[in-house]
């Protein structure tokens, strides 16, 4: 058993490090503090943090659905599909058919390259009672990843949700990524700003499909932009720094060679 699946055992030892930076709210919050807490995390692409908090608020109240969902998809984003799997079926023990999770476990059985489980899951989630984006987005994600022509028709469907917003458009767009559509991620996320331009979560997110399609200086705009909005975000400050020693290095290769050429 791998390391972050044992620290989701509700009763197991929490890492030390995790109780450096959690200990403290334990007492004063509750299991919907905690799902809060996780929510935010997550919106800012902070998907080990937010799979801690989803996991203190399940301590607190295993009734909390939103909370498993939440564990399962952060498992997903941090490429622990075994364990996302197998944390959605604990979950679906508790919550038979319940949609949300079933599209949960969808993404995980697909991105195990399980097509036929991951199929099978998305269409008991649509079944299910109730409707959602998360649902048509994961519903998307299976028929892109099977080579069905009309996963773009499940997106804009998750888009029509009443409880549809410009998160959701992120979340298509890291499918995209995920499956190194960067073009397509790119116009979702462009999209995503349109509707929510101070959260500079969206203005990361375009910078690294921007660098992933060799656009250096519009990535670099919009890492500039995220930081203009949220100063103390690491994660576009190591990009950008990232970017600098890249150019630095390039550089120094270039000098050399000239050199060396001509000799």
């Amino acid at each position: 058993m791998s390391g972050r699946f044992a620290n989701l055992e509700f009763d197991g030892e929490e890492r030390r490090e995790q109780e450096a930076v959690d200990e403290h709210l334990s007492q004063e919050r509750s299991a919907h503090d905690f799902l809060r807490r996780a929510e935010e995390e997550y919106r800012w692409g902070r998907f080990e943090t937010a799979l801690r908090q989803y996991t203190r608020a399940l301590r607190e109240d295993r009734t909390v659905i939103p909370a498993w969902v939440g564990q399962v998809q952060m498992l997903v984003q941090l490429g622990e599909c075994h364990e996302a799997r197998v944390w959605s079926d604990k979950a679906l023990e508790l919550f038979r058919n319940n949609g949300e999770l079933l599209a949960a476990k969808a993404q995980a059985c697909i991105r195990l390259e399980d097509k036929r489980a991951g199929l099978a899951c998305s269409d008991a989630s649509l079944a299910a009672p109730g409707s959602s984006p998360w649902r048509w987005i994961v519903r998307g994600e299976v028929l892109l990843a099977g080579g069905d022509k009309h996963f773009e028709d499940c997106f804009q469907k998750a888009f029509l949700e009443p409880a549809a917003g410009w998160l959701d458009r992120v979340i298509v767009a890291r499918v995209y990524m995920f499956y190194e559509r960067f073009t397509n991620a790119m116009c979702y996320l462009k999209e995503a700003i349109e509707a929510q331009p101070t959260h500079g979560y969206t203005w990361f997110e375009l910078g690294n499909c921007q660098r992933a399609l060799a656009l250096e200086s519009a990535a670099r705009v919009s890492f500039q932009r995220c930081l203009e909005l949220r100063p103390d975000y690491q994660e576009a400050q190591r990009a950008l720094l990232g970017m600098a020693e890249g150019t630095s290095m390039t550089r120094l290769v270039r000098g050399v060679l000239r050199r060396w050429w001509g000799r």
